[in-house]
């Protein structure tokens, strides 16, 4: 399996002092789970996807650099894939990581 290892670390650093929060090797890359369930991912290209539910799925799918997860060929309606150049610094990547948060934390 290959993986963006450097990605993975980073938001392994972003997200180390949050208990609740898992990493498992899925989809090619380093999922982070929160209380069991997808947090976001770091994609063996480097993009990240990200659990945001379909209402922020909405506001930012088509958004340059930003897009739905497609799984199966399908777009997915919760997850968005986004691509390196939003992700460059770590504040970048913390907005996005505390996006999926807000979202997964109050799932049922």
């Amino acid at each position: 399996m290959v993986v963006n290892a450097d990605l993975a670390a980073r938001v392994r650093g972003l997200v180390a002092g949050d208990p609740r929060v898992t990493e498992k090797k899925m989809f090619g890359g380093i999922c982070f789970l929160l209380d069991g369930k997808i947090l976001v991912a770091a994609r063996r290209t480097g993009n990240l996807m990200a659990q945001v539910g379909a209402e922020a799925a909405d506001r930012f799918d088509g958004q340059a650099g930003v897009a739905r997860m497609v799984m199966k060929g399908k777009p997915t309606a919760a997850f968005l894939d986004i691509e390196t150049g939003l992700i460059e610094s770590d504040e970048e990547l913390r907005r996005w990581i505390e996006l999926a948060e807000r979202y997964v934390a109050a799932k049922p």
